[in-house]
């Protein structure tokens, strides 16, 4: 009787998981097919589960009406120096969060998570004139120094650092080693996953924004991927008609690096995620 719970159970929970997974990948199916499909046939009112013609030349005419190498290239460098930077200020400070004992630490931390409940929109405006008196807008600088520090960063590697046993950090201050080398040398090989997870969740996360990119920028040499695809819709607005094959062929080599970038770094994700959650 026990064993055929056991098996009604396993078979409900692989259903349920089934069923999950369709419908989360259910859209990136269809955005398969609309880019190889021709324009006229999507708007047929048959819904079609596979495409009507194969249009691959649809990536090439998607890839040709944009400067995509260049928006690529802003995507890349710019979301490069910020991960590079949340991560130095990130680590650092959550060393002194998690490590370094001092009067108020609890206060300063609980201050320093009060920055996640402030929304980004809120300080785009005086950030923008701050960076336009220094004339910073439109250059590589004004599209990362805005986002150097996280207090996601802080929280995350903190929770990471915990995590480390107390008893080699205890070791190596016995030894004489300095705050520098404990954290080169035992705290950051120990939390290499929280430090995969904090860098694929920064780049996701600033890969995808139009915001601030589409404000702090002005040509079309230093515009990003969103506002690449953004300018999609702005030839329906301007009444040249929206050309969706086009737009969904350019969704699939946009979304491409991060789909990479988390099959490459699930497991780290897994890690980082389960690792940190013990103890605060």
């Amino acid at each position: 009787m026990m064993v055929s719970r056991n098996l009604i159970g396993r078979i409900v929970a692989h259903l349920t998981l089934i069923l999950l997974s369709v419908v989360i990948l259910a859209p990136i199916y269809f955005t398969v097919v609309s880019a190889l499909s021709s324009n006229t046939s999507l708007f047929r009112n048959a819904l079609h589960l596979w495409p009507q013609g194969w249009h691959f030349e649809n990536f090439v005419r998607a890839w040709r009406s944009q400067p995509f190498a260049t928006y690529f290239f802003n995507s890349f460098v710019s979301n490069f120096l910020i991960v590079a930077a949340q991560l130095i200020t990130s680590t650092l400070a959550a060393y002194g969060f998690a490590m370094v004992p001092f009067r108020g630490a609890r206060t300063a931390f609980f201050v320093t998570l009060l920055g996640m409940m402030v929304p980004t929109q809120a300080v785009f405006i005086p950030v923008y004139l701050m960076l336009a008196q220094v004339h910073l807008i439109n250059t590589y600088a004004g599209l990362v120094l805005p986002f150097v520090g996280s207090a996601f960063g802080i929280f995350l590697l903190r929770q990471g650092f915990l995590a480390i046993p107390k008893e080699l950090i205890a070791a190596a201050q016995v030894d004489g080693a300095s705050h520098l080398r404990i954290l080169w040398s035992i705290v950051l090989p120990n939390a290499k996953a929280s430090l995969v997870t904090l860098a694929i969740l920064n780049f996701v996360f600033h890969y995808d924004s139009l915001f601030w990119p589409l404000i702090a920028t002005n040509s079309n040499g230093m515009r990003t991927i969103p506002v690449a695809l953004s300018y999609f819709l702005d030839q329906e607005s301007a009444g040249n008609g929206l050309a969706w094959n086009l737009m969904m062929a350019a969704d699939l080599f946009a979304v491409l690096p991060v789909l990479i970038l988390f099959v490459l770094g699930q497991r780290f994700i897994i890690r980082g995620v389960t690792s940190y959650g013990v103890k605060g």
